[in-house]
């Protein structure tokens, strides 16, 4: 399962702050990485997966493309937790036109088979995006916190992407929400329940 707190950004001055922040530095493991992104979500033309709460997406995360599906997310006060699958992808052909069947591995498979019936998946949207991440380790939980700035694209329609996450790779949800509310409070931060795909849907249907 995929937990993560989510806040949007004003500017990328708070970015700043927040990397150079006395906590952020005291709990640093290793050194700060900053990636080029470029995701594409699919989905077959009649929306199933989306009609199920389902986001399939397939995304270049520096040199490696990556299959990310995503299924049964909430989210709260910008607390996302949602069921997550990875799978790495290397075949060209796969990375051009995906099928469902690169998670037929994964406890996932049945069910995007079963939603789309053997329907074609289609582009839908498209977000190119730069993460600076770094790894915190406090001792009793270890996460990633990351801003994202760049702009998710749909049909000739943009929004902007301004945000920082913190990840949970292991320990409590406390540990992550105490970092949150500490970073929020002191550089004015508003919590974000609205995931990156859903604005993506936003921009096709609005």
């Amino acid at each position: 399962m995929e937990i993560e707190l989510k806040y949007l950004l004003d500017s990328a001055d708070q970015a700043e702050q927040i990397f150079s922040d006395e906590m952020v530095a005291e709990l640093q493991d290793g050194r700060e990485r900053t990636t080029q992104m470029h995701a594409v979500y699919y989905d077959t033309e009649r929306e199933d997966l989306r009609n199920a709460r389902i986001a399939y997406r397939i995304r270049l995360e520096g040199e490696q493309y990556v299959c990310t599906v995503k299924w049964d997310g909430s989210s709260e006060n910008g607390m996302h937790r949602r069921e997550e699958v990875n799978v790495p992808v290397n075949d060209q052909e796969l990375i051009s036109h995906p099928t469902v069947d690169i998670l037929e591995q994964s406890q996932v498979w049945s069910i995007l088979r079963d939603v789309t019936e053997g329907r074609p998946l289609v582009p839908l949207m498209d977000m190119r995006f730069e993460r600076r991440a770094v790894r915190l380790d406090s001792g009793e939980t270890i996460c990633v916190l990351s801003v994202d700035r760049g702009q998710i694209q749909v049909k000739g329609r943009t929004a902007p992407i301004n945000e920082m996450e913190i990840e949970l790779y292991s320990g409590k949800e406390e540990g992550i929400q105490r970092l949150g509310d500490a970073l929020s409070d002191k550089y004015g931060l508003k919590p974000e329940n609205i995931s990156k795909f859903q604005r993506g849907y936003m921009l096709i249907h609005g």
